[in-house]
C-alpha cells in the first residue's frame, strides 16, 4: 500500500517556481503552461534548488487529473524531488513520472542505498514508469556528502538508462544529482 506524502518546502533562493499544494494534495505550479512537449534544459551547469526535508514512502507525490504539475525544465523537476532527498543520510534514487504532455503522474522512490551508492538498474527505474503508463521520466539521486558534482559512474548509468528508455518507450528527460540544497542537471551537461 502506498500513501501520498506532500513534500514540505522551506523558503530558499531559487530560480524555479515553488509548487503550492491544494487541499487535495495535488502539487501545482502557478502559471505553468497547460500544454507543452519540450524539455528545456537551459544553460549548462548546476543551479541552487530548494532544500527541505520530507518524509519519504515509496510514492513521494501523486498527482491527480486536471491540476497536474507541468514539468518542463530541470528547475521544475527539482522543486519536486530535491525536498525529498536534500537531507537524506543515504543515497536514494527517485523518478518523477510524466505523461505525454510532461505533466506529473507521480514521484516514486526507485531505490535507497548506502552512504555512497544506490542501485539504478533499468528494471527498477522503468518498472513504476511502465505500470503508471508514463511517457517520460526525470531521474534524481542524491550525494549525502553534499557535493552535487556527478561522478563518471553517474554519467555512465545515465547513458545506459537513456538507451533502455528508448527501447521500452519511456523517454529519460534528465538526471538530477542532488547534494544538499544544490543540484546538477545531466541534461544541461549534455549527458542526456
Amino acid at each position: 500500500m502506498t500513501t501520498a506524502v506532500t513534500p514540505a518546502v522551506t523558503p530558499a533562493v531559487t530560480t524555479a517556481v515553488t509548487p503550492t499544494v491544494t487541499p487535495a494534495r495535488t502539487p501545482v505550479v502557478p502559471d505553468a503552461p497547460a500544454v507543452t512537449r519540450t524539455w528545456s534544459s537551459g544553460p549548462a551547469g548546476g543551479v541552487t534548488g530548494v532544500g527541505a526535508r520530507c518524509a519519504c514512502d515509496r510514492v513521494v507525490v501523486r498527482a491527480d487529473g486536471a491540476g497536474r504539475t507541468a514539468v518542463t525544465s530541470p528547475e521544475a523537476a527539482a522543486t519536486l524531488v530535491v525536498p525529498a532527498m536534500a537531507a537524506a543520510d543515504r543515497e536514494r534514487c527517485v523518478a518523477a513520472l510524466l505523461d505525454t504532455k510532461h505533466r506529473l503522474l507521480e514521484v516514486v522512490t526507485v531505490s535507497i542505498g548506502s552512504l555512497d551508492h544506490t542501485f539504478m538498474g533499468p528494471r527498477e527505474v522503468f518498472r513504476d514508469a511502465l505500470l503508471a503508463n508514463a511517457a517520460a521520466l526525470v531521474l534524481a539521486h542524491n550525494h549525502p556528502s553534499g557535493d552535487p558534482e556527478p561522478s563518471s559512474d553517474d554519467e555512465l548509468v545515465t547513458r545506459r538508462l537513456v538507451r533502455a528508455g528508448e527501447l521500452v518507450g519511456v523517454e529519460v528527460l534528465d538526471h538530477l544529482v542532488v547534494g544538499g540544497p544544490r543540484w546538477v542537471s545531466l541534461a544541461r551537461r549534455g549527458v542526456v
